[in-house]
């Protein structure tokens, strides 16, 4: 659907057009309008509400700074408990970049998929992808939509990996409660065991050099280490392996499981 059929089934609808102007603001400003997003919560409240939070989420940029491996567990907590060991927090965005979120779940999954169809939204209304700063202006504006829930405790934080095409290399970055982004330079690494598999990364010299299997060994040794020391991040072993994804100019894909699999068995 072009720009001007969609203003005129709003008007049809008896909607207002004045946000369409702006294809990064019209799309979630008429979801917001219809009540399909989620409700934005506000005052103070002491009551306690038990809501799953996935972890941990790695980045490594390799071969050259021209590609880059995410890695995640499957591990989703609340409090000391265990809720599913089947959690996907990798998801693709378009076809050159990827997300992961760590934090509270629901949030976190809400973020990957709104900022998918906006992606998606754009290249139909612009007839082309937006380019990587727009991804992180508009993914940016998402997570700061949602502060008031942070400060009641329902966090939720993403890492966008994509490739840019002007520059030909990945770009990697992170971001906080507020929506402030921040770019890394060759490792990233969010949600409870961050700083444990931070340390594994930080410890590896010259990573941009790595080749991709020696990433794809990197980040599975990272989340194993993160394992031991942190219950909110699932390891190597059982049924739920680690779920890794490969950003490049070829495109963002999935890592075949098999593989995963066999990596798997060999760090064991």
């Amino acid at each position: 659907m072009q720009r001007g059929e969609f203003r005129e089934v709003l008007r049809a609808k008896g909607r207002s057009v004045t946000n369409l102007g702006d294809p990064l603001t019209s799309l979630s400003a008429h979801l917001k309008a219809e009540g399909l997003l989620a409700p934005e919560l506000s005052g103070v409240s002491n009551a306690h509400v038990t809501v799953a939070e996935a972890t941990t989420i790695i980045a490594v940029r390799h071969t050259g700074g021209k590609a880059v491996t995410l890695a995640a567990d499957r591990r989703a907590s609340a409090g000391h408990r265990i809720v599913k060991d089947d959690m996907m927090k990798l998801f693709l965005a378009d076809s050159h970049s990827a997300i992961g979120i760590a934090g509270t779940a629901g949030l976190g999954i809400e973020f990957a998929r709104l900022f998918a169809l906006e992606l998606e939204h754009v290249e139909k209304i612009e007839g082309h992808a937006l380019s990587h700063e727009g991804k992180v202006r508009r993914l940016s504006i998402l997570v700061r939509a949602h502060l008031q829930l942070a400060l009641q405790g329902l966090a939720a934080v993403p890492l966008l990996a994509g490739f840019d095409e002007r520059l030909g290399l990945v770009r990697v970055h992170t971001f906080d409660a507020t929506g402030g982004s921040y770019e890394e330079e060759e490792t990233a690494a969010i949600g409870s065991g961050s700083d444990i598999a931070r340390a594994v990364l930080d410890a590896r010299r010259n990573i941009l050099d790595c080749d991709r299997e020696e990433a794809h060994c990197l980040t599975l040794q990272a989340l194993a280490s993160a394992s031991r020391r942190d219950s909110a991040t699932s390891g190597l072993r059982g049924e739920s392996l680690p779920v890794l994804v490969d950003v490049d100019a070829e495109g963002a894909r999935f890592v075949d499981a098999d593989r995963i699999l066999e990596l798997a068995k060999e760090l064991s």
